[in-house]
């Protein structure tokens, strides 16, 4: 019975956990916007990051808007840190990864 506790409490926080979002935007990052490339054609390219996550937790995986959010959360923040104020994604998540261009448009 003890066992069966114990699993039904684990498997419970691996379902809670597979549909949370870890990562925030900094103050700085929320001023950065994710737009389709065909809007940055009068920016400046400043560069590129390739952000990563956490795509499964104990082998279940996490739900795609999740792991989609957290990668652009990160790419903003780096874009921030970068001086840009604009993303565009290079092409879709793969495996918990995806990269993004980094522009100054303003």
């Amino acid at each position: 019975m003890k066992n069966l506790i114990s699993c039904s409490v684990i498997s419970g926080l691996v379902f809670v956990m597979s549909g949370c979002t870890f990562v925030k935007t900094t103050d700085e990052g929320e001023n950065v916007a994710l737009v389709k490339p065909m809007h940055v054609q009068k920016c400046k390219k400043l560069g590129s990051s390739t952000s990563q996550v956490k795509d499964s937790v104990a082998f279940i995986a996490r739900r795609d808007k999740d792991v989609t959010l957290e990668l652009v959360n990160l790419a903003k923040n780096e874009a921030a840190k970068m001086g840009g104020d604009t993303i565009t994604a290079k092409g879709e998540a793969v495996e918990g990864r995806q990269t993004f261009d980094i522009y100054k448009c303003n």
